[in-house]
């Protein structure tokens, strides 16, 4: 973009006032030698770069795995991140197709299904193990995501692993 020294993808959302300010080079090292300096939003710089949107969202992501044992909040969420807790939740659910709070509760049951395998821990410890303060709740909101709850889960799994 002739004026701002900036130098965009082809498919970049960022607004050019006019045609006539565009400069087309062949190759991005045309550009950043002749003194352009990549796009903030569209990171021409960074080859599969999939946007400051799916960054965010792989940013929550992350967050959301290393701390899927505590409470889910997302004010502590955004504050981590840096970011407008509004923004990250819709952000979120426009990359993810889900919300924060449902992907920490996915991620607590997959992990508790894991768990589930092992018949010598018990419920409580495992609802303990994933985040759930009890194991009423642990067990609902297991039931609400799969359909099932853990004891039949387990019971499903260990038959299946007799039956093998």
């Amino acid at each position: 973009l002739r004026g701002s020294s900036i130098v965009c993808c082809p498919s970049c959302s960022r607004k050019i006032s006019s045609p006539r300010n565009l400069i087309l080079f062949d190759r991005l090292e045309d550009a950043l030698s002749a003194g352009y300096s990549p796009c903030s939003k569209c990171r021409p710089d960074i080859p599969g770069w999939g946007g400051a949107k799916r960054e965010l969202a792989g940013n929550a992501i992350q967050y959301l795995e290393e701390h899927y044992t505590e409470k889910f909040s997302l004010d502590k969420m955004a504050s981590s991140l840096h970011i407008n807790k509004f923004y990250l939740q819709r952000t979120f659910k426009e990359i993810t197709g889900t919300t924060p709070l449902s992907y920490h509760n996915r991620i607590r049951i997959d992990r508790a299904m894991q768990l589930l395998q092992d018949p010598s821990l018990s419920m409580s410890y495992i609802s303990s193990s994933v985040g759930f303060v009890s194991a009423s709740h642990f067990s609902q909101t297991f039931r609400k995501m799969t359909g099932i709850t853990p004891r039949a889960y387990r019971d499903s799994y260990l038959k299946d692993i007799d039956s093998i």
